[in-house]
């Protein structure tokens, strides 16, 4: 819980509660919107007029019988409902903090908030009501703000204001309050308020445990297909430690982790009583956990078998081939550049520059950043990240975020050494792409690779936060995407990735500060 917030204070209609503006049927929402706007609609806010005198100014305002009107504002009084996801919230946040305040600040009429405390809201969760018509003020004069102010007591900066208009908002923020515009789904379920209050990162732990081996890989804009692939539970494994969380198929066909629960939804990419290939010895990986549905007999490729031996904890490295074996397939396996390529099998020939930083992390990894053979394909990673040549992705990975952070990965892995010295540009690379609008993903790749390169957190301070504000409610985040697949261009994204990056990155954040 953000330790600074004292209090709550939640706008009724449009924030506590719903209203249907297509259920007014008698005005037409022009007419609707004008009396809303008009100083008679703000006089009956404040209480210095009643409703049926209201009604017959507004009836004079657009020429119809005060009657219209009456029944105008009755339709819309009973296409009222509450808004049920941020009122558990609610009641979550209270469970949480005892101590935390709420109350309410509305423009409403006497009369239509005798009608509305009819409706089952939490009231006696609410330690002050303010009611403009009984106040005799109105948001968003600033005399309102500061009448609530005192009567809650608290400093302003410990007080936020949730409301669905701009100019309250702005109001609330001019006297010091936390203004938190509700424009949004992610606003309005209260998904939002969560992020802003409570602690992000045991949420993220929590999210990744209780989907735990259910990690799978959707495709962007069609996420009923499930993608159950061996990639993306490896780079999971690496930024936890945590093998419980994942699933695996072993070169020798072995399965690691149980079968997911039984709670799998959506429709899955192939056969898992199929057979991908491996080979030398058993030590190359594949990309699929299950064969695809698109392709039989998918070859292993250099970039999950790169993966799998830097992630594997030491003790499960006797479990497969040993690494000269698959360092001497991937040196030997180069195109006619000298390039070492991404798939073993003749029938694929393809070199791929995120690939190559995989790869070359293999060789510096196991002490064989010396070896003359893997020359061309640093020089061509060198070269990529130079000339910007991944600015728009490439074949198999979406976003230029994805090459930075393998690259960031690599930089890591060869200090100190020619290498590293030439890789140096990445830090440029990264702060270029600083505060460009990406998917949720490709966001933690950046913001990662800026905490592995040193660049200065208030440089990516910004879009830190925008990662952080995309939390889901759940605890996780979005799937965004981050690869593709080559031959339909599909992109591919993972919650359990995102969020175990998510988690990375506060840690980090929360060590460096301790250190400062």
């Amino acid at each position: 819980m953000a330790s600074n917030i004292k209090a709550l204070v939640f706008d009724l209609s449009g924030v506590l509660l719903k209203w249907d503006r297509h259920s007014i049927t008698v005005l037409s929402p022009t007419q609707f919107l004008t009396i809303m706007n008009s100083t008679t609609w703000y006089d009956l806010d404040r209480g210095t007029i009643t409703v049926k005198e209201a009604c017959k100014s507004f009836g004079v305002m657009l020429g119809v019988e005060p009657s219209v009107i009456e029944n105008a504002l009755e339709e819309a009084q009973l296409s009222l409902a509450i808004n049920a996801p941020l009122v558990q919230i609610i009641h979550d946040l209270k469970a949480l903090s005892p101590d935390l305040e709420f109350h309410v600040m509305s423009n409403i009429s006497r009369e239509h908030y005798q009608m509305v405390q009819k409706l089952d809201l939490p009231w006696s969760i609410f330690k002050y009501i303010f009611v403009s018509g009984v106040e005799c003020m109105r948001k968003p004069d600033l005399c309102f703000f500061r009448h609530a102010i005192r009567q809650i007591g608290f400093d302003p900066s410990q007080v936020v204001m949730i409301d669905d208009r701009v100019e309250n908002i702005c109001a609330a923020r001019s006297l010091g309050m936390y203004g938190l515009l509700v424009d949004d789904e992610q606003s309005r379920g209260g998904t939002t308020l969560l992020n802003l209050l409570c602690d992000p990162l045991p949420r993220a732990e929590a999210y990744l445990k209780n989907h735990a081996r259910e990690h799978h890989c959707v495709v962007e804009g069609r996420e009923s297909i499930i993608i159950k692939d061996n990639f993306a539970q490896l780079m999971i494994w690496e930024l936890t430690g945590d093998e419980n969380l994942i699933y695996l198929k072993w070169p020798s066909g072995k399965l690691f982790g149980t079968e997911a629960k039984n709670s799998m939804k959506g429709q899955m990419n192939g056969n898992i009583k199929s057979s991908t290939s491996s080979d030398v010895k058993s030590g190359l990986w594949n990309y699929f956990y299950e064969e695809p549905a698109t392709s039989r007999n998918f070859p292993p490729d250099a970039d999950t078998t790169s993966t799998a031996y830097l992630s594997l904890p030491p003790q499960y490295l006797s479990q497969v081939a040993d690494v000269e074996l698959v360092l001497d397939a991937m040196a030997t396996n180069v195109d006619s550049d000298g390039i070492m390529q991404t798939y073993f099998a003749s029938d694929r020939p393809r070199t791929t520059p995120e690939v190559c930083c995989n790869i070359l992390r293999l060789f510096y990894r196991f002490g064989h950043g010396s070896d003359p053979r893997i020359r061309k394909t640093e020089e061509w990673v060198v070269s990529c990240l130079k000339n910007n040549a991944c600015l728009n992705g490439g074949r198999y990975y979406s976003t230029p975020e994805s090459f930075l952070y393998f690259v960031a990965r690599l930089y890591t892995e060869c200090i100190p050494s020619r290498l590293a010295n030439d890789l140096d540009v990445v830090k440029d690379r990264l702060e270029e792409r600083l505060n460009v609008p990406t998917n949720p993903l490709s966001l933690a790749l950046r913001i990662l690779a800026c905490q592995l390169v040193g660049i200065s957190e208030k440089l990516y301070r910004k879009d830190f936060g925008i990662l952080l504000s995309l939390q889901d409610r759940d605890g996780g985040w979005p799937a965004g995407h981050f690869c593709c697949m080559g031959r339909t261009d599909a992109r591919i994204g993972n919650r359990g990735l995102t969020a175990a990056l998510t988690a990375s990155i506060i840690r980090r954040e929360r060590s460096l500060t301790k250190l400062l």
